[in-house]
């Protein structure tokens, strides 16, 4: 019996290891799927998980870096097996700490609303298990719906996006599906605040003559501190986005909100500037980029930093050429950013 049970323990151990040498020969998977590690303002390093098929969300909105979404939706859907993200977190922590380096969380925050996912808290169980807190960023768009409410409790933070309380802005804004509806949002984002035991965050973006208005603002701090949460992060556009509407505010006005915040905010904090860009770089230097440029555009300098040979100069070069990425400028700064033509 002892036999016949360690023959089939070694070859479903045989079975696993071929399964995850084919899921791993998926580009894709390895790098768009999951994606970096890079270092968040707020979480720092840490592995991003973009759980949505791409171009996929409930909003567009106009400051995104990922680009203008293809198909606006609500309905919510299994995008991955929670074994195919398994294994490729898997893989990507083994070659992370190759390099000597670690990371900090785990974060689902790619180019699409991460609640879409309806094995979301299968996904975050499952990667529970490489003893990493997890982080879920939502645009709050779906947050009215109780099962998501409950997907999210599985989760150690979740950050939840706000930049307006007036309904006429937020359609400008965030461009929604026409089925949802504001109040219900603000609402169900203020019933999650109250019963949540995690770590609960609020993120703002300003847009120049969008959000950024005294009444806008007051509005939206009486909003926030009627949440139960932790902290409030205010930030402008730093990446380049695919409407030119979608800018920061000029020095004066910047000057303008954050001494307003800081006079009507509890617990603010501005993220008025990008630190510095760093990547831990693994030996896949084509893929690990292009992962990274598919959720939003990258500094050149700090391309420029994460190549470490003239094979990966040779790379991005053809890169270029090839139009699979290209060079774009953003506020007097350059990026690459993903050639969606190629």
């Amino acid at each position: 019996m002892n036999t016949l049970k360690n023959w089939l323990q070694t070859k479903a151990t045989i079975l696993s290891g071929h399964l995850e040498k084919s899921l791993m020969k998926n580009k894709s998977l390895k790098c768009k799927v999951v994606f970096g590690p890079i270092r968040s303002r707020r979480l720092g390093y840490i592995l991003g998980i973009n759980n949505i098929k791409p171009g996929i969300c409930s909003y567009d909105c106009v400051y995104c870096p990922s680009g203008s979404k293809s198909i606006c939706t609500i309905c919510r859907t299994k995008c991955l097996s929670p074994y195919e993200l398994y294994v490729a977190v898997k893989h990507k922590i083994e070659e992370i700490k190759k390099t000597g380096k670690d990371i900090d969380y785990i974060a689902f925050m790619g180019s699409g609303e991460p609640a879409i996912d309806s094995d979301l808290p299968n996904e975050i169980m499952k990667l529970r298990e490489f003893g990493y807190k997890i982080a879920v960023f939502t645009n709050s768009s779906l947050i009215w719906n109780e099962n998501v409410q409950e997907n999210l409790k599985f989760a150690d933070i979740v950050s939840v996006k706000i930049d307006t309380v007036n309904q006429d802005t937020w359609i400008k804004l965030n461009r929604p599906h026409r089925r949802l509806k504001y109040d219900t949002i603000l609402e169900g984002i203020k019933r999650f605040s109250k019963y949540y035991k995690g770590h609960l965050i609020t993120e703002t973006m300003f847009v120049k003559d969008m959000n950024d208005s005294e009444e806008e603002i007051e509005g939206l701090a009486k909003y926030l501190n009627s949440l139960k949460r932790e902290i409030s992060y205010f930030m402008y556009p730093i990446f380049p986005p695919e409407t030119n509407v979608a800018v920061c505010p000029n020095i004066e006005k910047t000057y303008k909100i954050k001494e307003l915040i800081k006079k009507t905010v509890k617990y603010p904090v501005l993220l008025c500037c990008p630190e510095e860009e760093e990547f831990i770089a693994t030996d896949d230097f084509e893929n690990e980029l292009l992962g990274l440029v598919s959720i939003h555009p990258v500094r050149t300098e700090a391309v420029l930093q994460y190549i470490k040979n003239d094979k990966d100069n040779l790379i991005l070069e053809e890169m270029i050429e090839k139009h699979i990425i290209k060079e774009v400028e953003f506020q007097g700064k350059r990026y690459y950013a993903e050639n969606a033509a190629s």
